[in-house]
């Protein structure tokens, strides 16, 4: 078999300059991002929080049903923006390294074993025992909240994970019946959607990925995580 010829100098000198343009397009649009979100949350925590204060001097009770009734249904939606607004705050500071991941070794079966105990799901991990290093707190947040997700679209409850030397792979059943592309997505799984934002977050941190495969006729959403961090760089 030939073996490829190499560049000419001149060739090789230029794809380098044009990796290193898009490498400086990259960071600024990762910075602009960045950016963007702290801007767009610092203006909508101010009338938020100014909000949520008149709120809390206001009566409960005003004697006036249909009032009261209003002024549960905002502070209902107030709140809702509020827990938003600090997720989004999360994710922004995990993708951009502002939030520290610990770097510890840990038992993953046992992790997943514990998730599933909790929600009442069903676990089964090939091999039994394998450790990885990573933070195992952030790790079984997304876990729990991908299993909520699941059950959300009403899909199993089950988690199903293999390891081996390099990387583990642990995968969620979906629900057949529904175009996997938009489980996450649609209007009405707002907070799946999060759930998968957040997860891909913590994840990539680790050196992984999260995406949709199918085996066997069924649809799994998988995250790929690596043993080590190694190829991860500080978490």
């Amino acid at each position: 078999m030939s073996t490829p010829e190499a560049l000419p100098p001149s060739t090789e000198a230029e794809l380098r300059r044009r990796l290193r343009r898009h490498n400086r397009t990259l960071a600024e649009l990762a910075a602009t991002k960045t950016e963007l979100v702290t801007a767009l949350l610092h203006g909508l925590r101010t009338p938020l929080t100014a909000a949520l204060g008149m709120l809390d001097i206001l009566p409960e009770h005003t004697g006036d049903p249909a009032l009261d009734e209003g002024l549960a249904l905002i502070a209902r939606n107030l709140h809702r923006i509020d827990a938003v607004a600090t997720e989004i705050s999360t994710i922004s500071g995990l993708e951009s390294g502002a939030i520290p991941l610990d770097r510890a070794e840990f038992d993953l079966p046992e992790l997943l074993s514990e998730v599933a105990a909790e929600a009442g799901a069903t676990c089964n991990v090939v091999p039994p025992t394998g450790p990885v290093t990573g933070d195992r707190e952030w790790l079984g947040r997304i876990f729990t909240r991908i299993l909520s997700a699941v059950r959300v679209l009403e899909g199993p409850a089950a988690i199903e994970a293999t390891g081996d030397a390099d990387r583990w792979q642990v995968c969620f059943p979906l629900p057949p019946e529904q175009a996997t592309d938009r489980l996450f997505t649609t209007g009405e799984t707002g907070e799946n959607a999060m759930a998968l934002i957040l997860a891909r977050a913590v994840v990539t941190r680790h050196g992984g990925s999260v995406g949709l495969r199918s085996a066997g006729g069924t649809a799994y959403l998988r995250l790929i995580l690596p043993t080590g961090t190694e190829t991860a760089g500080d978490l």
